[in-house]
């Protein structure tokens, strides 16, 4: 399950990589990535072009299981995410902090895999709905062709054909209510994972007219996605003096990837994930940006933990974030 980052200390990070470069294989996944920035942040350049180098410290944000077991993502403990993520930061002079005094930014790494709503609910109900309203139709047309009605009669007895109208039409109004339900339940569903994968704005600015006008199936992709598992990496950074002196989360940028988890899996996955996703640390991507990636190996050395941060200094995440 997922953890609030007070469950955690900080650590302050050494790595020792047996292969700084990524190999190729044959395979590739199409990853889905967005990258925002916030509250002012911006990168510096130096006369060189390069990016200002920054120092951070990493936070293990948890891990939120899926709906089955999967030995692929529950085997991969966060000193491996953490190293990798390392790795990629690196090569946008972003640098582990030799001691949390030093360190610009309080990283935090999430992961897991995604809790679409179970669509197999909904068409039940749907299926139920439509049974119903075929129902109706079949009970008021023999209602009609026996001249009932649903008033009663002198004696106050209603015909068996109104009766027989009247519940089917009860039945109906039931299944209406409950098929809205979970429709509102598959909308809260979507709304969840849009956000958290960062699907949100490209699905909004996708919703338009535009859908119906020979503008493919980007849309209709975009739904699908946020409905099926799909495995995730969110790494974010928060302004480190702000969150362990002042106890305030100051956010600044998070870059958030994933993959169906349908095909794949996660440990040989990861690395390509997040080559994807790292040419975007630290920056603003403006729209979710789905491609083709080819998979990655990348071999980790000895993880060496320098420091730790008491997790009593750290804040806790405000609502809006949770």
């Amino acid at each position: 399950m997922k953890m609030p980052l007070s469950s955690f200390g900080v650590m302050i990070l050494g790595l020792a990589l047996a292969s700084p470069a990524a190999l190729a294989r044959d395979d590739s996944l199409v990853t889905a990535v967005f990258s925002s920035v916030s509250n002012g942040y911006t990168r510096t350049k130096t006369p060189d072009g390069s990016f200002k180098r920054e120092t951070y410290a990493i936070s293990n944000g948890g891990y939120a299981t899926g709906l089955t077991r999967d030995h692929s993502i529950d085997e991969v403990k966060f000193p491996v995410s953490a190293g990798l993520v390392a790795q990629h930061l690196a090569r946008q002079n972003y640098f582990l902090a030799q001691d949390a005094k030093s360190a610009d930014l309080l990283l935090v790494i999430t992961w897991g895999t995604t809790v679409p709503f179970n669509d197999n609910v909904n068409r039940m109900a749907q299926d139920t709905a439509l049974a119903a309203m075929n129902s109706v139709a079949s009970a008021t047309a023999n209602a009609k062709a026996g001249g009932a009605t649903s008033d009663r009669g002198a004696d106050g007895i209603q015909s068996p054909a109104a009766a027989e109208a009247d519940a089917a039409r009860s039945v109906l109004e039931g299944a209406l209510f409950q098929l809205q339900m979970f429709n509102d339940m598959r909308s809260k569903a979507n709304e969840h994972n849009a956000n958290l994968l960062g699907y949100m704005k490209e699905i909004n600015s996708r919703n338009d007219l535009s859908r119906y006008a020979g503008a493919g199936t980007y849309y209709d992709d975009l739904i699908e996605d946020i409905e099926s598992e799909r495995y995730y990496v969110i790494v974010t950074a928060y302004d480190f003096h702000a969150a362990t002196q002042e106890k305030k989360r100051k956010l600044l940028w998070s870059t958030r990837v994933s993959i169906q988890m349908q095909g794949n899996q996660f440990d040989k996955s990861l690395a390509a994930m997040l080559a994807n996703a790292s040419r975007h640390f630290g920056q603003d991507s403006g729209h979710l940006i789905r491609r083709y990636q080819p998979s990655t190996r990348v071999d980790l050395g000895e993880l060496k933990i320098l420091g730790m941060v008491p997790q009593s200094s750290m804040p806790e995440k405000p609502a809006s974030e949770k």
